[in-house]
């Protein structure tokens, strides 16, 4: 029963069987390259993590050398101002002892003065009335 235009049974079921031995040969080797394209993803990912995490790890470690080095400096800035607050401290201490010298020289010359003053004017009073005096006898 065959014609030229119809295909034996046998040769149709031959290559119904052969298209599926092709389809599932091609899934095959489709869930292999699939397997290996996911193994490969996540390969890539795990290093990518890692590489992440090394990341950082050195941007912790760079942060906390930077905070270290900023307290450092602000501990010796900390210290200067200070030494340059008693440099100052001590300065004015000078200054105000070396005006109490000068307040206390002012007023010992000042009581000296006064003191010289009094007796001027005692004298002169003195001889005043000494002079009151002898006036007083002449004329009388």
């Amino acid at each position: 029963m065959t014609r030229a235009g119809f295909v034996a049974r046998n040769e149709l079921e031959r290559e119904l069987m052969h298209g599926r031995a092709e389809t599932q040969a091609l899934k095959q080797e489709v869930a292999s390259s699939l397997r290996e394209a996911s193994a490969s993803m996540k390969h890539s990912t795990e290093t990518l993590q890692a590489e992440n995490e090394k990341l950082r790890a050195d941007l912790k470690y760079n942060i906390d050398r930077i905070t270290q080095s900023q307290k450092l400096d602000l501990n010796l800035e900390k210290g200067r101002l200070r030494e340059l607050h008693g440099i100052q401290e001590s300065q004015m201490k000078e200054v105000e002892a070396r005006v109490d010298r000068e307040l206390h020289q002012m007023r010992t010359q000042i009581e000296a003065a006064k003191t010289e003053i009094i007796r001027y004017s005692v004298g002169t009073l003195v001889s005043l009335g000494a002079l009151s005096l002898a006036a007083i006898r002449l004329v009388m």
